[in-house]
């Protein structure tokens, strides 16, 4: 029973605080705040206090990239940009799926996320229009390369543009490895957002790590971040990739 109500009281304190934050960047617009301004405040500010009190405590290894940067990480649940996020400034590539889920989906395009339906030749090219624009004009950007969650521990092949336009845009590409304790972290499958959460928010804590890899440049940036990545989780989960 304490575990239920525990999830119950994170998803109102998420909901809430998502809600509450949503109204301030209305606020920040009607009084005149650019967008990009007040997205990157409503993103400061939610993840200032929202993951902490959901119950992430996420050990952090490696040094962030202060520059303006291409991060590509694997992706194995939907609380992976937020344990990146908390530790970088950037905008965010997501499916166009998430547009669809309540408070979230609005949430983050206030907050600036690049929405790409990867079933649409045209959108996945629009896509890497913005993220070279996005870098070239000095804002980073996390993409997830593989298009999809995977439970890991290795990785599924990337998707090579957002890496050509990083190139393109001459910034660097830092890759970064994620790894959890637990297993009911992975969105997989026929998973759906709500019964998800709330498996998952049961858990007391959701512990694991994040690793910040190397600075690559160049035109291979997008295999040596996989063949990085491979390595990393299979050193750190102690299994092959």
């Amino acid at each position: 029973m304490q575990g239920w109500i525990m999830v119950i009281w994170r998803f109102f304190y998420f909901a809430f605080a998502t809600l509450i934050h949503i109204i301030g960047f209305i606020i920040m617009i009607l009084f005149g705040m650019p967008k990009k301004k007040a997205g990157a405040r409503l993103r400061r500010r939610w993840l200032s206090h929202v993951p902490g009190m959901m119950g992430l405590k996420i050990q952090m290894e490696g040094i962030p990239c202060k520059e303006t940067c291409l991060y590509v990480a694997n992706h194995i649940g939907y609380i992976d940009p937020f344990v990146i996020l908390v530790h970088v400034e950037a905008n965010v590539v997501a499916k166009a799926e998430i547009l669809k889920w309540p408070l979230v989906g609005l949430g983050g395009y206030m907050a600036g996320t690049i929405f790409v339906n990867r079933e649409d030749k045209s959108s996945r090219l629009e896509t890497v229009v913005a993220v070279q624009r996005a870098l070239e004009e000095g804002t980073s950007i996390l993409i997830f390369p593989e298009g999809t969650t995977s439970a890991g521990p290795g990785t599924l092949p990337f998707r090579p543009r957002s890496f050509q336009a990083a190139f393109l845009a001459g910034v660097p590409v830092q890759p970064i490895a994620i790894m959890y304790d637990s297993p009911l972290v992975a969105f997989i499958g026929n998973h759906t957002f709500l019964p998800h959460f709330f498996r998952l928010f049961r858990l007391k804590y959701i512990t694991g790590r994040v690793i910040f890899g190397p600075l690559l440049k160049g035109e291979d940036t997008c295999e040596s971040s996989r063949l990085w990545l491979i390595k990393t989780l299979s050193e750190n989960n102690n299994q092959p990739a």
